[in-house]
């Protein structure tokens, strides 16, 4: 999407929200392996959630094999107390619901 929308194309569709939430918790994940700035990470992860309403409801269920590890990092870095709590909550989720 972002190739086509650099060239030009016209009329490119919006990727489909379970792709974003995949995105997501991929380039997340991606910064925590790579030890990323930590303010950095911290506004990436609060824009995230901001964006999206409800977006710790549903990126649980992202199949990604970083995902519990990725809410349980937002968890602890998220600034604001409710959503670092709906963080935490969501990466019990995905944890449950990958068996482990």
């Amino acid at each position: 999407r972002v190739w086509l929308a650099e060239r030009g194309a016209a009329d490119v569709p919006a990727p489909p929200e379970d792709m974003i939430f995949w995105l997501a918790i991929d380039t997340i994940a991606a910064q925590l392996d790579a030890d990323g700035e930590l303010d950095e990470l911290q506004g990436l992860i609060e824009g995230l959630s901001a964006q999206h309403s409800g977006f710790f409801d549903e990126v649980w269920r992202v199949d990604h094999p970083a995902t519990a590890d990725v809410l349980e990092a937002m968890g602890r870095l998220h600034s604001d107390k409710k959503a670092a709590k709906e963080a935490r909550k969501a990466a019990f989720k995905a944890r449950s619901r990958a068996g482990g």
